[in-house]
């Protein structure tokens, strides 16, 4: 690793606005570390420490997208909102409900940003048999469901989900890129995916974790 990769971490609290997220961080980092490696290895604990197992890894991408991550931090609280009423549209949610971690990253050559989401999974035959918001579905899916023995309930969900999404987020795009909603694969190797913008100093410390939106 090179010298230049080495930083560090100490957290100035300009506006005395820092959650214990922040100050965690800070502290797990008394010598100077990679930012991305302490930064992982923090999020790596935090998810065994919370029984953190996410199954799904969601991008969005805007066709008016902000700049500004405090403006995207906005609306990914609307977001957060839409995905969890989706699977609990019944008023309060429930205290063992689906956990999300948000994690903004900016386009390289626009600047402008778009948003990964890792995902916990919810129990696809209880979803199917609560009392839930009315799926869409197109007919191809349909027929695959009725053609195809080996159909997955998780594509049905991902389909539906996708669908409420562009319906209730207005700023996504009608495209199919502007959506991609995919099983996470190795969870080591997402981690360090989502944080790459500290190799490319497109955000100041911890910018690009939306921590008062994840629930970390």
């Amino acid at each position: 690793m090179k010298e230049e990769d080495f930083v560090s971490l100490s957290v100035k609290n300009k506006n005395g606005d820092l959650s214990p997220c922040h100050y965690d961080l800070d502290e797990s980092n008394s010598a100077k570390i990679s930012a991305r490696c302490v930064t992982q290895k923090w999020l790596q604990r935090k998810s065994e420490s919370m029984y953190f197992n996410p199954t799904y890894f969601l991008t969005l991408s805007f066709f008016k997208g902000s700049k500004s991550p405090i403006n995207q931090y906005g609306d990914n609280k609307h977001i957060k909102k839409v995905i969890l009423d989706f699977f609990y549209p019944s008023g309060k949610k429930p205290k063992d409900r689906l956990r999300l971690w948000f994690f903004v990253e900016r386009h390289y050559e626009s600047r402008k940003l778009h948003l990964h989401i890792l995902m916990e999974r919810p129990d696809g035959i209880s979803w199917l048999m609560s009392k839930n918001r009315k799926i869409t579905l197109s007919k191809d899916t349909l027929f695959q469901i009725i053609a195809d023995d080996d159909y997955h309930l998780d594509d049905v969900m991902s389909e539906c989900l996708t669908n409420h999404l562009k319906t209730h987020i207005k700023k996504l795009g009608l495209g199919k890129k502007s959506t991609n909603h995919k099983k996470i694969g190795d969870f080591t190797t997402r981690l360090r995916y989502v944080n790459k913008s500290f190799d490319k100093i497109d955000f100041d410390c911890w910018e690009h974790i939306d921590i008062q939106n994840s629930d970390l």
